[in-house]
Parts: structure tokens; C-alpha cells; sequence
């Protein structure tokens, strides 16, 4: 699923799917300072803010006939990755690969892509979701579903002694029909971060197979408590697109009648999605079981740990900041602040996904990496 109950879009709204995507799309807000950049093999960019050494670029103008969202340069990462996301702003599976790139201060580009064409991943015959990550390094490498991009990258932290192409490998995909009989490509192990040096103590091992398990439980049940929540109500779903809107720049991304027609033939469609949503996953209350699963986190977590990995955020705590990023500007986000005590958490994320707080791993394994070829 790429968004918010896409593949229920598919199947309620027939040929008008792509509306859906709509709600899906938006920026983040980044502050002041103007420069300037030139550079004859790529776009010129502007706006680029200093965030300890970060800089945050708005492109002027198009590359290859894609539009650039934005660029986000970190001063660690020297992987020459050259990393580009295509993506919703607000799609919760899109927010968890962002999460996970600005908290190891990996940088990459960022491409919006058009819910109604879908124009900017026509390169990709065969899979047609976001997020889609592309390696531009020495071979253009595609990486699909965003528990593999997640789990793919933080092996390469993890790892200095293999190459993104040599980890990929463990990762295999295969072919296989889902319930409704159609074929689809799926890794078995997405959710496993490959270590070079086996677990050495029981507790090392737990905390993993703790991590692995509420990732899973991230995708496979929290996610579903979105939609029914943000498309609550038809106000509260014209609401949300509006917001999707605003901090979205959709004036700047997309026409002028995209735009509306996305507003109010989306808040529509998802409206009655998210009814339908409620119904599937036996939703009674819809606020009652956002707020149930928040305490169940939280439960999980326990009054002596500030995040599931401990005194730092491991993967588990990474996705559900950004599935609950993706509906931060809702009327559901506020309500659920004020119900549960998630908002203690949910600070403690922000700041350390602001502050780069793993780059130190990032920028060690770089190190290590480039001591290896030196060696």
C-alpha cells in the first residue's frame, strides 16, 4: 500500500484510483537563509538552509524532465550513494524511509510524485507504488517496499565490509500470488538488518526479534488506524486535504485544476474509503483504537526506556514516528496528544530525526568503508 487505503481505492473508485495518491502528497517546512548553487550536471538550486552543516535545496528548475522536490546534503555521508526517493509527502510507508534517511543524515533527493500520472516513475514498468528509492552510485540500482529500503540501509550502516550492491544480495526477491490471486514480487526477510558478526549475548538477539516484531506491527496494524481517523468525518477529510495542500505546495507541483479537483474528489473518495477501512479491520471507535494502539506502544516500551531501542530509536521506533508523521497536521494527531501520552515520545523522535542523531554511525561506517579500499 502506498497510501492511505490505496489498494481499497482501487477496488471502490475504479478508474478514479489515482485520486487517492492525492492525499498523499506535501512538504516539510524549512526556514531562511538564500544561496544559491550552480552546477552544469545538475539543477540549479536555491534556498538552501544551514542546519549544522546540512543544507536543504529547492531545485529551480527540472532535472531529466523530473522536477526535484528538494535536496537534502548531508556534510557525513561521502557513500556516493547519490540516493533519490520518489514519494508521497504524507504517505506513512514514504514518512518511515524519511525518517530513517534524516535520523543516519544520509542525503539524498527527493522527487513528488503525481497522483494523477504518475508521470515520474514511469521508468518503473513493473512496480508502480512508492516509495521507490534509486541508487545512482556506480550501477543504478531500484529498491522497492519501504521495510527492504529500511532494512537494506541500516545494513549498510551496520556493515562497512560489503557494498549496497553485495547486501542487496542478501535480500532475495521472489515471485508469488497474494490472496486475491495476483502475482506479486515479495522479500521474506525485509524486515531483517544483516549484521557482519553474529548477535553475541541472548539480550542482543531479543532486542532484535523486539525491533523486527513491532516494525511488523507498524505496517500491519497501526497504518490501518489512519485513514479510518483522518477521514473520520467528510469535514474532517476536506480538512485533511487541505492541509495536504498547504504544506504540500501543491500550487507549485501541481495545476491549478489537479489541485482542486484533488481537494474535493479526494476528501470524498477517501471519506468513504476510510468507512470501509473501519468496517474491514472491525473498527468500532476509530479515535478509541488510535489511542488503544498508542498505549499499547507505549506499554511495550515501558517507564524505563525513553525509545523501544533504549536511550536511542532503533528501526520499531523510526516507523511508527513516521506513520504518525504522516497525519501530523490532522485533527486526529491533536486528539490523540491530548488522550494518550505519546506526545512525550513523539518529541524525543523529532528531535533526534532533526538532529541527525545517528549520523555518528553513518559517518563511522563511511570511515571504515573508505579504510577497506584504502586497504
Amino acid at each position: 500500500m502506498s497510501g492511505f487505503g490505496r489498494s481499497a481505492f482501487r477496488s471502490a473508485w475504479g478508474s478514479s484510483k489515482r485520486w487517492l495518491g492525492a492525499a498523499t502528497a506535501g512538504s516539510f517546512a524549512y526556514g531562511s537563509m538564500l544561496v544559491v548553487q550552480q552546477d552544469e550536471h545538475k539543477p540549479a538550486f536555491k534556498s538552501a538552509v544551514d542546519f549544522g552543516g546540512y543544507r536543504l535545496e529547492y531545485p529551480e528548475k527540472k532535472a531529466n524532465d523530473i522536477m526535484l522536490a528538494r535536496k537534502i546534503v548531508s556534510p557525513v555521508d561521502t557513500s556516493g550513494l547519490n540516493l533519490r526517493l520518489y514519494q508521497y509527502q504524507t504517505c506513512p510507508y514514504c514518512c518511515k524511509v524519511r525518517a530513517l534517511l534524516d535520523y543516519y543524515g544520509f542525503s539524498y533527493e527527493v522527487v513528488e510524485v503525481n497522483p494523477v500520472t504518475r508521470s515520474q516513475i514511469k521508468f518503473s514498468k513493473q512496480y508502480r507504488k512508492v516509495p521507490i528509492v534509486v541508487v545512482e552510485a556506480d550501477e543504478q540500482k531500484q529498491l522497492n517496499d519501504s521495510a527492504f529500503i529500511v532494512s537494506l540501509l541500516r545494513t549498510f550502516v551496520a556493515d562497512p565490509s560489503k557494498s549496497l550492491a553485495e547486501l542487496i544480495d542478501f535480500y532475495p526477491h521472489h515471485r508469488q500470488a497474494n490472496a486475491k490471486g495476483k502475482e506479486t514480487v515479495e522479500c521474506q526477510n525485509k524486515y531483517f538488518v544483516m549484521f557482519q558478526e553474529q548477535l553475541k549475548s541472548e539480550k542482543a538477539i531479543l532486542n532484535k526479534r523486539e525491533e523486527r516484531e513491532w516494525r511488523e506491527w507498524v505496517d500491519q496494524h497501526f497504518v490501518h488506524m489512519i485513514s479510518p481517523n483522518v477521514y473520520r468525518t467528510m469535514g474532517e477529510a476536506i480538512e485533511t486535504f487541505q492541509w495536504f495542500s498547504a504544506v504540500g505546495d501543491w500550487n507549485r507541483n501541481f495545476p491549478v485544476w489537479e489541485r482542486y479537483l484533488a481537494v474535493y474528489l479526494g476528501a470524498l473518495a477517501m471519506y468513504l474509503i476510510g468507512k470501509r477501512l473501519k468496517k474491514r479491520h472491525q473498527i468500532t471507535d476509530e479515535r478509541a483504537a488510535l489511542f488503544d494502539a498508542c498505549d499499547t506502544w507505549l506499554k511495550a516500551i515501558g517507564p524505563h526506556r525513553k525509545f523501544m531501542g533504549g536511550n536511542e530509536p532503533n528501526l520499531a521506533d523510526l516507523a511508527l514516528y513516521g506513520a504518525i508523521n504522516s497525519f501530523v497536521g490532522c485533527r486526529a494527531f491533536a486528539e490523540m496528544r491530548e488522550n494518550t501520552h505519546i506526545g512525550e515520545w513523539f518529541d524525543r523522535m523529532q528531535q533526534a530525526v532533526a538532529s541527525h542523531a545517528g549520523s555518528h554511525e553513518l559517518a563511522k561506517s563511511l570511515a571504515a568503508r573508505q579504510k577497506n579500499k584504502t586497504l
